[in-house]
C-alpha cells in the first residue's frame, strides 16, 4: 500500500505508512477500506480520541458517515477529500467549480462576494458586488437551496447579473479549473505621511508564498507605514503560508519570537512544536496593522491574528472570526486516493490564548456590504479601516446600511478552502 505523510491546521496533515486493523472488529465482517483507513487515522490522531463512541465499521458506508458518526461537539471541520484533489489545491493553488462566492445581503439580493481571477466567473468579468438575477431563466428569488445545488452542478449555466453600475448583463459560461490568485487585490493609501499598504487575501495555499513576495514587494518600493489586512472570507490554508505572512508582516523587530504552540493528544505529545516569528528581505516595521475579519475568517487567519496580537499594534475591524482554534494532521492514501482530515492538535499563542471555539471578537464591529468591488472606499470596513489608521477612530459609519452580508452561501469551489493549515518542513514530519 502506498502512502505519503503531511500536516495541517484546518487545518492540518499528514501521511503515513503501514495500515492498522481495528482489534474490536471480527475478521468474518467486511469493512470498506476507505472506513478502515478513516477508523485507524481517528483512533491514532484524533485530539478528542478518547471521547469518541465505539461505532460498528461494517455497517459504516462511507468515511464521512464514519466521521459523523464519531464527531466531537466542538468539531464543526474534519472531513475527506480525494487525495489528488488535495495536493493539487495545497501545492500548485488549483481546484474545479465556478471560481465565486457569494451570499444574501439584508435586502435578499444575491451578492458576488469575491472571484478569483483564472476561473470561469473571472475571465468572464464578473465582479464582487454583482447582483445575480437568474440562472437559465430561473429567477435567483425563486430558488431554493436545492435549485441552487442543482444549477451548481450543472456544467454550463447562463446567469443574468446587475453589474455595480444597474446595467444587466448575460454571461453563459462553463465551469472548470481554477487558479487560485490568494492576493485578490492591492493598492496603497496615501494619507498625509502615512502610507497605508491594503490588501485582500483569500487563502493560505503553497502557491499563495510567490503572491505575497510580489505584494510586499510593492508596499516596500512604497514605503508603506501602516497596513489593513483584509481576510473577511479567508477559511485557512497551510502553515507554511502562514509562517511566510507573520514573517512578512512582525519580522521587524521580533524574528525569534513564538507566535504559536501545537498541542496534540496524549498519543503524540512529542508531535508539539513552537512556532517562531522569521525575517524576510521584504519585512516591514508597521505603525498600525488593521485587520478586516467576518465569521468568514478562520483557521490559519484567526492563528495569524492570535499570533500577532502580543506583538504588534493591532485592531480588528468587521466582525467576529469563525472560531477554529484547533487544527488537523491530514493523513492520506495514494492508493484508496483518500485524504483524512481530523482535528489533530490545539493552537495556542505566546500569551496562553486558546480555545476561541466562539471566534475572535473585533475592536470595532462594522457590517460588510458587498456592494462594491475592492478597493471602493464606499465599502464601510475599509472605509473605517483607512479613517482608523488615518486618525485614530473610524468615523461614522453605519451599522445597518443597505446591502451587508446576511448569508454566505457558497464558497466558489467544488473543494472550499474552508480551515486548511498545511504543516510542512517540521521535526518528525515529511514533507510530500
Amino acid at each position: 500500500m502506498n502512502k505519503l505523510k503531511f500536516l495541517v491546521f484546518i487545518v492540518c496533515a499528514v501521511l503515513v505508512l503501514g495500515c492498522k486493523k481495528d482489534p474490536q472488529q471480527s475478521e468474518a465482517l467486511t469493512i470498506d477500506p476507505k472506513v478502515q483507513y478513516t477508523a485507524d487515522t481517528f483512533n491514532d490522531l484524533y485530539l478528542w480520541y478518547e471521547s469518541m463512541p465505539t461505532v460498528d465499521l461494517p455497517s459504516i458506508s462511507t468515511p464521512d458517515d464514519y466521521i459523523n458518526k464519531i464527531r466531537y461537539s466542538q468539531d464543526r471541520w474534519s472531513f475527506t477529500m480525494p487525495y489528488t484533489d488535495m495536493m493539487k489545491l495545497l501545492q500548485d493553488g488549483e481546484t474545479t467549480g465556478w471560481g465565486f462566492g457569494f451570499g444574501y445581503d439584508n435586502l435578499k439580493n444575491l451578492r458576488i462576494f469575491f472571484v478569483y481571477d483564472n476561473s470561469a466567473m473571472g475571465r468572464a468579468g464578473v465582479k464582487r458586488g454583482w447582483v445575480m438575477k437568474s440562472i437559465n431563466g430561473s429567477p435567483v428569488s425563486a430558488m431554493t437551496s436545492a435549485d441552487f445545488n442543482t444549477a451548481l452542478a450543472n456544467t454550463t449555466n447562463t446567469f443574468v447579473f446587475i453589474k455595480n453600475d444597474g446595467t444587466e448583463t448575460s454571461i453563459q459560461m462553463t465551469k472548470g479549473v481554477i487558479g487560485i490568485n490568494s492576493v485578490q487585490y492591492s493598492t496603497v493609501f496615501s494619507r498625509g505621511a502615512k502610507k497605508i499598504g491594503y490588501f485582500v487575501f483569500s487563502d493560505f495555499l503553497g502557491s499563495s508564498v510567490k503572491e505575497l513576495n510580489t505584494t510586499f514587494d510593492k508596499f516596500v518600493s512604497q514605503g508603506v507605514t501602516d497596513m489593513i489586512l483584509d481576510m473577511r472570507y479567508n477559511g485557512g490554508g497551510t502553515l507554511d503560508c502562514a509562517d511566510s505572512l507573520v514573517a512578512l508582516i512582525a519580522g521587524k523587530p521580533n524574528k525569534d519570537k513564538i507566535y504559536n504552540t501545537l498541542t496534540y493528544n496524549n498519543k503524540h505529545t512529542r508531535m508539539g512544536y513552537s512556532y517562531k516569528i522569521g525575517l524576510k528581505y521584504n519585512s516591514i516595521q508597521l505603525d498600525k496593522l488593521v485587520i478586516i475579519t467576518t465569521s468568514g475568517t478562520a483557521s490559519a487567519s484567526e492563528l495569524v491574528i492570535s499570533g500577532l496580537k502580543p506583538y504588534l499594534n493591532i485592531k480588528l475591524i468587521g466582525s467576529k472570526t469563525h472560531g477554529k482554534p484547533v487544527g488537523m494532521n491530514i493523513e492520506g492514501n495514494t492508493t484508496l486516493n483518500l485524504a483524512v482530515a481530523p482535528i489533530s492538535f490545539r493552537n495556542t499563542n505566546s500569551v496562553g490564548f486558546t480555545d476561541y471555539f466562539d471566534g475572535i471578537p473585533v475592536d470595532f464591529a462594522v457590517n460588510d456590504s458587498p456592494t462594491q468591488d475592492w478597493g471602493d472606499l464606499n465599502d464601510e470596513c475599509l472605509k473605517a479601516a483607512v479613517n482608523y489608521i488615518s486618525t485614530g477612530a473610524i468615523g461614522f459609519v453605519p451599522q445597518k446600511s443597505s446591502g451587508f452580508v446576511n448569508q454566505i452561501i457558497y464558497n466558489g469551489t467544488d473543494h472550499p478552502i474552508e480551515n486548511l493549515y498545511q504543516l510542512w518542513n517540521r521535526p518528525n514530519h515529511t514533507k510530500y
